[in-house]
Protein backbone atom coordinates (compact mmCIF):
# COMPACT_ATOMS: atom_id res chain seq x y z
CA UNK A 1 0.00 0.00 0.00
CA UNK A 2 1.60 3.47 -1.05
CA UNK A 3 2.65 5.25 1.80
CA UNK A 4 2.36 8.95 -0.18
CA UNK A 5 -1.18 8.30 -0.50
CA UNK A 6 -1.95 7.48 2.98
CA UNK A 7 -0.52 10.45 4.85
CA UNK A 8 -1.79 13.13 1.76
CA UNK A 9 -5.15 14.38 2.68
CA UNK A 10 -7.17 15.52 -0.63
CA UNK A 11 -9.67 18.24 -0.12
CA UNK A 12 -12.42 16.22 -1.82
CA UNK A 13 -12.72 12.58 -2.60
CA UNK A 14 -15.30 11.28 -5.53
CA UNK A 15 -15.85 7.61 -5.66
CA UNK A 16 -17.46 7.16 -8.87
CA UNK A 17 -16.73 7.92 -12.39
CA UNK A 18 -20.29 7.98 -14.18
CA UNK A 19 -22.17 11.29 -15.64
CA UNK A 20 -22.57 12.45 -11.92
CA UNK A 21 -18.72 11.77 -10.35
CA UNK A 22 -17.25 12.76 -13.53
CA UNK A 23 -19.19 16.29 -13.42
CA UNK A 24 -18.33 16.67 -9.86
CA UNK A 25 -14.72 16.49 -10.46
CA UNK A 26 -14.99 18.76 -13.29
CA UNK A 27 -16.12 21.08 -11.70
CA UNK A 28 -14.04 20.66 -8.07
CA UNK A 29 -11.17 21.04 -10.58
CA UNK A 30 -12.38 24.27 -12.35
CA UNK A 31 -13.04 25.72 -8.33
CA UNK A 32 -8.98 24.92 -7.94
CA UNK A 33 -9.57 22.21 -4.75
CA UNK A 34 -7.49 19.24 -4.94
CA UNK A 35 -9.55 16.67 -5.73
CA UNK A 36 -9.23 13.02 -6.56
CA UNK A 37 -12.02 10.76 -8.20
CA UNK A 38 -11.56 7.02 -7.73
CA UNK A 39 -13.32 4.90 -9.86
CA UNK A 40 -13.11 1.98 -12.04
CA UNK A 41 -14.08 3.01 -15.36
CA UNK A 42 -14.35 6.59 -17.00
CA UNK A 43 -17.89 7.26 -18.40
CA UNK A 44 -20.20 4.63 -16.29
CA UNK A 45 -23.44 3.88 -18.16
CA UNK A 46 -23.00 6.15 -20.96
CA UNK A 47 -19.96 4.07 -21.76
CA UNK A 48 -22.87 1.58 -23.78
CA UNK A 49 -24.05 3.20 -26.42
CA UNK A 50 -27.59 2.55 -28.01
CA UNK A 51 -28.05 1.94 -31.55
CA UNK A 52 -30.76 0.34 -33.58
CA UNK A 53 -30.13 -0.80 -37.39
CA UNK A 54 -32.00 1.56 -39.27
CA UNK A 55 -33.13 3.89 -36.87
CA UNK A 56 -31.54 7.35 -36.24
CA UNK A 57 -30.69 7.99 -32.42
CA UNK A 58 -30.92 11.57 -32.50
CA UNK A 59 -34.14 11.24 -30.28
CA UNK A 60 -32.44 10.15 -27.18
CA UNK A 61 -31.47 12.92 -25.07
CA UNK A 62 -28.87 11.75 -22.82
CA UNK A 63 -26.05 14.44 -22.11
CA UNK A 64 -23.31 12.10 -23.87
CA UNK A 65 -21.92 14.82 -25.78
CA UNK A 66 -21.32 16.64 -22.34
CA UNK A 67 -20.33 13.63 -20.13
CA UNK A 68 -17.32 13.14 -22.61
CA UNK A 69 -16.23 16.67 -22.93
CA UNK A 70 -15.95 15.81 -18.71
CA UNK A 71 -14.37 12.86 -19.37
CA UNK A 72 -11.84 14.23 -21.54
CA UNK A 73 -10.31 16.35 -18.25
CA UNK A 74 -9.77 13.89 -16.69
CA UNK A 75 -8.04 11.40 -18.99
CA UNK A 76 -5.83 14.44 -19.16
CA UNK A 77 -5.46 15.41 -15.24
CA UNK A 78 -3.49 12.25 -14.39
CA UNK A 79 -3.21 13.86 -10.93
CA UNK A 80 -6.91 13.89 -10.26
CA UNK A 81 -8.22 10.50 -11.02
CA UNK A 82 -7.13 7.31 -9.80
CA UNK A 83 -8.48 3.92 -12.06
CA UNK A 84 -9.30 1.14 -9.39
CA UNK A 85 -12.55 0.04 -7.52
CA UNK A 86 -12.92 1.20 -3.67
CA UNK A 87 -13.03 -1.78 -1.31
CA UNK A 88 -13.63 0.07 1.54
CA UNK A 89 -15.05 3.93 2.34
CA UNK A 90 -14.84 4.44 6.24
CA UNK A 91 -14.96 8.09 7.95
CA UNK A 92 -11.67 8.48 10.74
CA UNK A 93 -12.71 11.89 12.64
CA UNK A 94 -13.27 14.38 10.09
CA UNK A 95 -11.30 12.68 7.52
CA UNK A 96 -12.68 10.67 5.03
CA UNK A 97 -10.90 7.41 3.78
CA UNK A 98 -11.40 5.32 0.39
CA UNK A 99 -9.34 2.48 -0.25
CA UNK A 100 -8.86 0.29 -3.16
CA UNK A 101 -7.11 -2.74 -3.54
CA UNK A 102 -3.45 -0.92 -3.98
CA UNK A 103 -4.15 2.46 -2.33
CA UNK A 104 -5.46 4.23 0.23
CA UNK A 105 -6.99 7.65 -0.33
CA UNK A 106 -7.60 10.55 2.38
CA UNK A 107 -9.89 13.48 2.15
CA UNK A 108 -11.53 16.29 3.78
CA UNK A 109 -15.11 16.08 2.18
CA UNK A 110 -16.19 13.31 -0.05
CA UNK A 111 -19.02 12.48 -2.79
CA UNK A 112 -20.20 9.72 -3.47
CA UNK A 113 -21.64 9.11 -7.06
CA UNK A 114 -21.07 5.67 -7.38
CA UNK A 115 -24.49 4.88 -9.35
CA UNK A 116 -27.26 1.70 -9.79
CA UNK A 117 -27.07 -1.46 -11.40
CA UNK A 118 -30.00 -2.63 -13.68
CA UNK A 119 -31.52 -5.90 -12.04
CA UNK A 120 -31.13 -8.47 -15.13
CA UNK A 121 -33.24 -11.36 -16.81
CA UNK A 122 -30.11 -13.31 -17.05
CA UNK A 123 -31.38 -15.02 -19.84
CA UNK A 124 -29.30 -15.78 -23.41
CA UNK A 125 -29.69 -12.53 -25.85
CA UNK A 126 -30.01 -10.38 -23.24
CA UNK A 127 -26.16 -9.57 -22.80
CA UNK A 128 -25.66 -10.03 -26.96
CA UNK A 129 -28.44 -6.97 -27.22
CA UNK A 130 -27.56 -4.41 -24.67
CA UNK A 131 -27.60 -1.63 -26.39
CA UNK A 132 -28.60 -2.71 -29.67
CA UNK A 133 -32.51 -3.14 -28.61
CA UNK A 134 -32.41 -4.57 -25.38
CA UNK A 135 -32.83 -1.47 -22.77
CA UNK A 136 -33.32 -0.67 -18.93
CA UNK A 137 -34.65 2.53 -19.40
CA UNK A 138 -37.43 3.66 -21.46
CA UNK A 139 -37.39 6.78 -20.33
CA UNK A 140 -34.48 7.65 -22.57
CA UNK A 141 -34.88 4.49 -25.61
CA UNK A 142 -38.81 4.79 -25.96
CA UNK A 143 -38.66 7.13 -28.83
CA UNK A 144 -36.58 5.10 -31.01
CA UNK A 145 -40.05 2.93 -31.44
CA UNK A 146 -42.33 4.66 -32.93
CA UNK A 147 -44.61 2.17 -35.00
CA UNK A 148 -42.66 -1.27 -33.61
CA UNK A 149 -43.90 -4.49 -31.62
CA UNK A 150 -41.52 -4.41 -28.48
CA UNK A 151 -41.63 -6.09 -25.02
CA UNK A 152 -41.84 -4.65 -21.41
CA UNK A 153 -40.42 -7.31 -18.80
CA UNK A 154 -41.40 -6.43 -15.35
CA UNK A 155 -43.35 -7.09 -12.20
CA UNK A 156 -43.88 -3.55 -10.44
CA UNK A 157 -44.83 -0.18 -11.37
CA UNK A 158 -41.68 0.58 -13.00
CA UNK A 159 -42.98 -2.11 -15.71
CA UNK A 160 -46.34 -0.65 -15.97
CA UNK A 161 -45.06 2.71 -16.19
CA UNK A 162 -43.00 1.72 -18.88
CA UNK A 163 -45.96 0.23 -20.43
CA UNK A 164 -47.42 3.11 -20.83
CA UNK A 165 -44.99 5.22 -21.90
CA UNK A 166 -44.29 3.18 -24.91
CA UNK A 167 -48.26 2.61 -25.69
CA UNK A 168 -48.08 6.30 -26.75
CA UNK A 169 -45.14 5.26 -29.79
CA UNK A 170 -44.83 1.66 -30.09
CA UNK A 171 -47.43 -0.44 -32.60
CA UNK A 172 -47.94 -2.85 -29.72
CA UNK A 173 -46.71 -3.65 -26.46
CA UNK A 174 -46.27 -6.80 -25.22
CA UNK A 175 -46.28 -6.60 -21.10
CA UNK A 176 -44.62 -9.88 -19.40
CA UNK A 177 -44.86 -10.59 -15.85
CA UNK A 178 -47.10 -7.46 -14.50
CA UNK A 179 -49.23 -9.04 -11.77
CA UNK A 180 -52.87 -8.68 -12.36
CA UNK A 181 -53.62 -6.55 -9.28
CA UNK A 182 -51.67 -3.79 -11.15
CA UNK A 183 -53.35 -4.48 -14.59
CA UNK A 184 -56.80 -3.89 -12.90
CA UNK A 185 -55.19 -0.10 -11.43
CA UNK A 186 -56.48 2.76 -12.92
CA UNK A 187 -53.08 3.34 -15.26
CA UNK A 188 -53.46 -0.80 -16.01
CA UNK A 189 -56.84 -0.14 -17.25
CA UNK A 190 -56.02 3.20 -19.38
CA UNK A 191 -53.07 0.86 -21.03
CA UNK A 192 -55.68 -1.97 -22.13
CA UNK A 193 -58.04 0.93 -22.95
CA UNK A 194 -55.86 1.91 -25.94
CA UNK A 195 -55.87 -0.92 -27.60
CA UNK A 196 -52.18 -0.88 -27.78
CA UNK A 197 -51.04 -3.82 -25.60
CA UNK A 198 -51.50 -6.82 -24.87
CA UNK A 199 -50.75 -8.33 -20.96
CA UNK A 200 -48.67 -11.78 -20.52
CA UNK A 201 -48.90 -12.66 -17.30
CA UNK A 202 -48.55 -16.66 -16.46
CA UNK A 203 -45.62 -16.88 -18.59
CA UNK A 204 -41.78 -15.99 -18.03
CA UNK A 205 -39.05 -14.92 -20.81
CA UNK A 206 -36.68 -17.60 -21.63
CA UNK A 207 -34.86 -16.41 -24.54
CA UNK A 208 -33.83 -13.14 -26.80
CA UNK A 209 -33.20 -14.13 -29.94
CA UNK A 210 -32.06 -12.13 -33.51
CA UNK A 211 -29.17 -11.30 -35.52
CA UNK A 212 -28.25 -7.89 -35.11
CA UNK A 213 -30.97 -6.84 -32.97
CA UNK A 214 -34.27 -8.54 -30.95
CA UNK A 215 -36.47 -10.00 -33.24
CA UNK A 216 -38.31 -11.85 -31.65
CA UNK A 217 -38.51 -13.02 -27.66
CA UNK A 218 -39.36 -16.62 -26.34
CA UNK A 219 -41.71 -16.98 -23.57
CA UNK A 220 -42.49 -20.01 -21.48
CA UNK A 221 -45.62 -21.38 -19.62
CA UNK A 222 -48.00 -23.96 -18.31
CA UNK A 223 -48.84 -24.30 -22.34
CA UNK A 224 -45.23 -24.47 -23.49
CA UNK A 225 -43.19 -22.14 -25.36
CA UNK A 226 -44.49 -19.11 -27.72
CA UNK A 227 -42.51 -16.72 -29.88
CA UNK A 228 -43.25 -12.79 -29.93
CA UNK A 229 -42.16 -10.60 -32.74
CA UNK A 230 -40.51 -7.58 -30.93
CA UNK A 231 -38.04 -4.91 -31.95
CA UNK A 232 -37.12 -3.96 -28.68
CA UNK A 233 -37.07 -5.35 -25.24
CA UNK A 234 -37.25 -3.05 -22.17
CA UNK A 235 -36.72 -4.69 -18.44
CA UNK A 236 -37.91 -2.91 -16.26
CA UNK A 237 -37.41 -5.09 -13.08
CA UNK A 238 -35.64 -2.52 -10.85
CA UNK A 239 -32.08 -1.34 -9.70
CA UNK A 240 -29.44 -2.14 -6.76
CA UNK A 241 -27.97 0.89 -5.46
CA UNK A 242 -23.96 1.21 -5.05
CA UNK A 243 -24.59 2.02 -1.27
CA UNK A 244 -22.78 -0.99 0.12
CA UNK A 245 -19.59 1.02 0.67
CA UNK A 246 -21.54 3.65 2.69
CA UNK A 247 -24.23 1.54 3.66
CA UNK A 248 -22.93 2.11 7.67
CA UNK A 249 -22.68 5.46 7.32
CA UNK A 250 -25.47 6.92 5.82
CA UNK A 251 -29.34 7.36 5.95
CA UNK A 252 -31.08 5.58 2.77
CA UNK A 253 -34.68 5.21 1.90
CA UNK A 254 -36.69 1.74 1.63
CA UNK A 255 -34.92 1.53 -1.86
CA UNK A 256 -31.10 1.66 -0.37
CA UNK A 257 -30.87 4.57 -2.03
CA UNK A 258 -29.00 7.79 -0.54
CA UNK A 259 -30.97 10.22 1.00
CA UNK A 260 -29.71 13.97 0.13
CA UNK A 261 -30.86 17.24 1.05
CA UNK A 262 -31.30 20.44 -1.91
CA UNK A 263 -27.37 20.53 -1.37
CA UNK A 264 -27.20 17.16 -1.90
CA UNK A 265 -25.61 17.27 1.36
CA UNK A 266 -26.03 13.44 3.43
CA UNK A 267 -26.52 13.00 6.68
CA UNK A 268 -22.71 13.22 7.40
CA UNK A 269 -21.46 16.44 7.69
CA UNK A 270 -19.01 17.01 4.90
CA UNK A 271 -20.03 13.83 2.79
CA UNK A 272 -22.11 14.60 -0.33
CA UNK A 273 -23.69 11.96 -3.06
CA UNK A 274 -24.55 12.51 -6.11
CA UNK A 275 -26.72 10.62 -9.27
CA UNK A 276 -28.25 7.47 -9.59
CA UNK A 277 -27.36 6.66 -6.26
CA UNK A 278 -29.58 9.20 -3.88
CA UNK A 279 -33.58 9.37 -3.59
CA UNK A 280 -33.45 12.35 -6.57
CA UNK A 281 -36.29 11.13 -9.16
CA UNK A 282 -35.34 9.46 -12.94
CA UNK A 283 -31.86 7.59 -13.56
CA UNK A 284 -31.70 10.22 -16.52
CA UNK A 285 -27.66 10.94 -17.47
CA UNK A 286 -29.05 14.70 -17.71
CA UNK A 287 -30.15 14.98 -14.52
CA UNK A 288 -27.26 13.02 -12.85
CA UNK A 289 -24.61 15.80 -14.33
CA UNK A 290 -26.87 18.58 -12.58
CA UNK A 291 -26.74 16.45 -9.50
CA UNK A 292 -23.06 15.95 -10.02
CA UNK A 293 -22.27 19.81 -10.46
CA UNK A 294 -24.63 20.95 -7.26
CA UNK A 295 -22.79 18.07 -5.21
CA UNK A 296 -18.87 19.57 -5.80
CA UNK A 297 -20.44 23.42 -5.67
CA UNK A 298 -21.61 22.34 -2.00
CA UNK A 299 -18.38 20.62 -1.02
CA UNK A 300 -16.82 23.44 -2.12
CA UNK A 301 -18.98 26.26 -0.19
CA UNK A 302 -18.36 23.84 3.22
CA UNK A 303 -14.96 22.76 2.44
CA UNK A 304 -14.59 26.66 2.88
CA UNK A 305 -16.73 27.08 5.80
CA UNK A 306 -14.64 24.34 7.50
CA UNK A 307 -11.18 26.00 6.57
CA UNK A 308 -12.45 29.33 8.65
Amino acid sequence: MSTESSEKIYDLLIVGGGPAGLTAAAYAVRKRIETMLISEDLGGKTNYKFSLPDVETHLIIDGEELVNKFKSQLEYLEFARHLGKVTKFQRAGKTFIATTLDQRFKGKAAINATGVTPKRLNVPGEEQFLGHGVSYSTVSHAPLFIDMDVAVVGNGTPALQAAAELAQVAKKVNVIGLPRRLIASPLGKKIKDSGKAEFLTDCTVKEIRGSTSPEKIVTESKTGENEIPVRGVFIELGYIPNTYLFSRLVRMNREKRIIIDENNQTNVTGLFAAGDVTNVNAQQVVIAIGEGANAALSAYNYLLTSRA
